[in-house]
């Protein structure tokens, strides 16, 4: 494989957001917009983020801490689609990473973390034994992480009943 061709990869695991089932979305969703400005909560291998620039669309570009890289991403959110892309502006393997708010053939909700691998990366992925193994392990546990920590946090945004 030679070129622009880019590997695309995701993990997907089920969500059951505590409360109210009709809200569970929308708690999640809340959840999600959370952890792309404050990872750090949410990613153990995030040590630091800062919001660099916000745009009227609601996206925003920020420079977070992974281990010894620096990594410079272009959020943007969709909320209609349930999905937020982090977009590298930087000089990673990764060409994107996003997270998403899906439902399974029984009608629960289910997050995906996906990436996009760059043109060199994808070479890599191809040729050098270990490099998948390690970006499976890598991002099902990121995401065995966050799923656990995204549910908290939808769990929190549930609004209590008012008494009558």
């Amino acid at each position: 494989m030679r070129g622009s061709q880019m590997l695309a990869l995701s993990w997907t695991t089920p969500v059951i957001v505590p409360g109210d089932p009709a809200t569970a979305r929308d708690r999640l969703w809340k959840a999600m917009l959370r952890k792309a400005e404050f990872p750090v909560e949410y990613v153990p291998a995030i040590t630091e983020c800062a919001i660099l620039e916000r745009y009227a669309d609601g996206g925003f570009l920020r420079r977070a801490s992974r281990g010894e890289r620096t990594l410079v991403q272009r959020v943007f959110p969709d909320e209609a689609a349930g999905r937020i892309a982090f977009v590298h502006e930087d000089h990673t393997d990764l060409a994107e990473i996003y997270d998403q708010i899906g439902e399974d053939e029984s009608g629960g909700l289910t997050l995906t973390l996906g990436l996009r691998l760059t043109p060199r990366a994808t070479e890599r992925a191809l040729t050098e034994s270990g490099y998948l193994s390690t970006l499976n392990a890598d991002f099902d546990a990121t995401l065995a992480d966050m799923t656990g920590k995204l549910i908290e946090a939808a769990a929190s945004f549930e609004t209590p009943a008012v008494a009558a």
